[in-house]
């Protein structure tokens, strides 16, 4: 396993700690997960833990547009990238 995910819910809220390798997989999981719990109502926070690398440059594209979900970052590098994916979809 090449990357670690630490799910903690509250009471509306779905918070997914994501660590490790981002690669097809993986994203493949986070959004199976985050479909799933906003299926059941929930809001869903989605964190990039530190030492995250991504594998290919779509993938942060993928997950800025998975839909009803909050993305952020630990890293300044990757939470440049999420708002820059966030602008150009805007446009």
């Amino acid at each position: 396993m090449t990357h670690r995910f630490d799910v903690h819910t509250s009471a509306r809220q779905v918070t997914v700690l994501f660590q490790g390798l981002l690669d097809r997989p993986a994203l493949s999981r986070i959004e199976a997960l985050c479909r799933a719990e906003r299926h059941r109502g929930m809001s869903v926070l989605v964190q990039l833990g530190a030492g995250t690398r991504v594998t290919e440059a779509d993938l942060v594209e993928e997950l800025v547009s998975i839909e009803g979900i909050t993305l952020e970052a630990d890293s300044p590098f990757l939470s440049r990238w999420i708002q820059s994916c966030r602008e150009g979809r805007a446009i």
